[in-house]
């Protein structure tokens, strides 16, 4: 919903969700969800899963390339914890 919400905000017209890359992820909850979100603030949902075609492998190899910052949990307390 906070994406769905910044996009209305920032008076753009589409948005999409990095979350559907993980293999741990289900992407057509996240998709539906996403959907919901977009309805609700009167925008669009890109909808898509990145993780079809290699994705997860490829924005591994992507982030080594540009150096950028990758967390090895999803984010969440409890994962932190584990």
């Amino acid at each position: 919903m906070e994406a769905a919400r910044k996009c209305k905000e920032l008076g753009l017209e589409i948005f999409a969700s990095t979350l559907t890359i993980s293999p741990h992820k289900n992407a057509a909850l996240i998709n539906a969800l996403g959907k919901e979100a977009a309805e609700h603030y009167g925008v669009k949902y890109y909808e898509s899963d990145f993780k079809k075609k290699d994705g997860f492998k490829k924005s591994i190899t992507m982030s080594k390339e540009f150096g950028l910052y990758r967390q090895n949990y999803c984010g969440c307390e409890f994962s932190i914890r584990k």
